[in-house]
């Protein structure tokens, strides 16, 4: 191998590296690491670069990363997201299933173009212009603001409504239509109410 063949090979090999997550900063506009990219050499202040719409914050005790010299300048890496396989690692999974997971196994889970699952440890919140509109958690689900059903509601256990329920056909309740049930009266003549 020529001198400049190999010279070419060398500055091509080292273009790409792989790195230890020393330490994170996640509190500027772009997130930085601290880098050990070989024995002796650390890096500070590396950015990450993400793809757009997404963003994490890796725990960096264990963290890898792999990092490129931009135009092939040492002095102006990039790394690539860092991953943490031991701390969480989401597999297992079939294929053209995705998973968006963090560490302690939550998840949100796309599978079989059919399903979307969320795995919450305590609870779900959905929020709309910053104000929290619904909140799922192991007691139940709780809706601030008005609920529209248009198809029929059927409540197995208890439903608590501090506002008005309205009910376009009917309400249901222990088996009774408020629609059709009948009261019997104590004035004598009208020995039952008609049905509303």
């Amino acid at each position: 191998m020529s001198r400049s063949v190999r010279d070419l090979y060398m500055s091509l090999r080292g273009l790409i590296s792989r790195a230890v997550v020393r330490d994170l900063d996640d509190t500027g506009s772009n997130q930085t690491v601290t880098l050990d990219t070989h024995y002796g050499r650390t890096r500070g202040k590396v950015p990450v670069h993400f793809p757009f719409g997404f963003s994490s914050h890796v725990p960096h005790d264990g963290a890898v990363t792999a990092v490129v010299a931009a135009g092939g300048d040492h002095a102006d890496p990039i790394a690539l997201p860092p991953s943490n396989p031991s701390a969480s690692r989401m597999g297992n999974l079939a294929e053209g299933e995705t998973v968006l997971y963090d560490a302690v196994g939550q998840k949100i889970y796309l599978t079989e173009g059919k399903i979307i699952r969320v795995d919450a440890a305590e609870q779900l919140e959905v929020r709309v212009a910053g104000q929290s509109i619904m909140t799922v958690d192991k007691d139940g689900v709780a809706v601030t603001g008005s609920l529209k059903v248009s198809k029929d509601i059927i409540a197995q256990g208890d439903m608590t409504a501090t506002g008005t329920v309205t009910g376009q056909k009917d309400v249901v309740g222990a088996g009774k239509s408020l629609k059709d049930h009948t009261h019997t009266s104590e004035s004598p003549g009208n020995p039952t109410s008609a049905p509303l």
